[in-house]
């Protein structure tokens, strides 16, 4: 995979962490109701339309690593020249961006990785 593949695949998987900050913010209010949240998944396709369930803390833990994106967990949602599997649960996949597709993910993170600064409205 060169660079400019490695750099599109970061951006595309860029764009569904911003789509999912704001979908944190509605499961963050339904979070009383069900623990699991229904999230987009990260993947670097964009014509993927598989979920994923995690918690808000779950979540909020993968954007600790501006690197890291939630994946659909199955073979066919990793590309495996620009990022590795860090971590496997029965519901979603971890992987992390590595080389340019890695620093590109860096570069588009929001200033907040971390979850800290969602907006959740009071009840």
């Amino acid at each position: 995979m060169d660079d400019r593949q490695s750099e599109r695949t970061a951006r595309n998987q860029s764009l569904f962490r911003q789509i999912n900050d704001e979908v944190a913010r509605l499961n963050a209010v339904f979070a009383q109701l069900s623990p699991y949240g229904s999230w987009v998944c990260e993947c670097a396709d964009t014509s993927c339309v598989q979920s994923i369930e995690m918690t808000l803390g779950e979540y909020e833990q993968l954007r600790a690593d501006p690197a890291s994106f939630a994946v659909y967990a199955a073979d066919e949602h990793v590309v495996g020249e620009a990022e590795l599997v860090v971590e496997k649960t029965d519901r979603y996949w971890i992987v992390q961006k590595v080389g340019r597709a890695g620093a590109v993910a860096v570069e588009l993170a929001p200033p907040s990785t971390n979850g800290a600064g969602y907006d959740v409205p009071c009840r």
